[in-house]
């Protein structure tokens, strides 16, 4: 999950889900109600460890964070050098443009109306999202801690929603590159107090956005499940602005902030034809994960009707 949630357009939820943990890990979040600080106000640790699956809970944070922190490595060292870039935006919108396929085969509108309805939420999150993503970051490179805590409340709710990307949610709103960044810094000793900062304010935002909003995320997808999936596939459909692979670095007067903007490429040679064969085979690979995934899901359940008692 760490390692997906690393990944614009892989989406942490989707990796639970296809792995079975995604109930316990929704029940897990759920708990975290009156009840729940009612039994640590008495001093009932016991009772209150168990009712949020405790043991679950630090088992889960702890492999999320060995994956995020080493995919972040990796990507943040790809997107930062001029031959490493290109095929790097390649696998993200490759992988982005067949997700928000498999998010759009998600919708299940039972009228005409809801229907039109569907489109037209589509067709809005898509444009408010292609707005919202210009070729420049939205923020500088170095975003205020308060614009940091919000960046972490919004992106984290999308752990709990298959088919979303957090990663992707953090590049529209223009702080992943930035994010990426900071554990290299740390590993290298490089503005630590800064860093370790810029971390707990992230990650708080993150608490209080995974606590604040995942009931009503929750409360949508069960109660207009439909429009808020057309939503959200718009959103992710105008999100490709962001990552479209041909980019030309722009000048700048501050040498700390790189700026890209969309191009197309000059010339059809061998290096554009590779980048564009990256994007196809990206796509592909989602298409096969999720296949093996739904065979898997129809063996599995195939398995239970047979030991299941008639």
């Amino acid at each position: 999950m760490g390692t997906a949630d690393a990944v614009p357009g892989i989406s942490g939820g989707t990796v639970a889900l296809v792995l079975g943990v995604y109930d316990e890990l929704v029940t897990a979040l759920s708990s975290c109600d009156r009840t729940w600080f009612h039994l640590v106000r008495q001093g009932a640790w016991r009772a209150a460890a168990e009712r949020i699956h405790l043991l679950f809970l630090l088992r889960l944070a702890t492999g999320i964070a060995v994956g995020l922190i080493t995919a972040l490595l990796t990507v943040s060292y790809l997107l930062e050098h001029d031959h490493t870039r290109p095929f790097t935006m390649a696998v993200f919108f490759g992988v982005i443009f067949s997700s928000t396929l498999l998010v759009k085969r998600m919708i299940e509108c039972r009228s005409t109306q809801a229907s039109v309805i569907s489109t037209g939420l589509i067709l809005l999150g898509a444009v408010f999202s292609f707005w919202l993503t210009p070729s420049h970051p939205a923020q500088p490179s170095n975003p205020s801690l308060i614009y940091l805590f919000a960046c972490g409340a919004i992106a984290i709710c999308a752990m709990v929603l298959p088919g979303i990307s957090g990663a992707m949610v953090l590049l529209i709103l223009g702080t992943y590159d930035h994010l990426a960044r900071l554990p290299r810094l740390l590993l290298q000793g490089d503005r630590i107090p800064s860093v370790l900062l810029e971390i707990l304010v992230f990650g708080s935002g993150c608490l209080i956005g995974l606590l604040g909003f995942s009931r009503l995320l929750r409360y949508l997808l069960s109660t207009y499940r439909p429009f808020t999936i057309s939503l959200l596939c718009g959103a992710m459909f105008g999100g490709l602005n962001k990552l479209w692979p041909f980019q030309e670095q722009i000048e700048t007067a501050k040498e700390t902030e790189a700026l890209y903007k969309n191009v197309l490429p000059a010339n059809f040679d061998l290096e554009s034809g590779a980048v564009l064969l990256t994007v196809l085979a990206s796509a592909l690979l989602v298409f096969w994960i999720d296949r093996q995934s739904q065979k898997g899901r129809r063996q599995k359940k195939t398995a239970e009707e047979k030991t299941s008692p008639a």
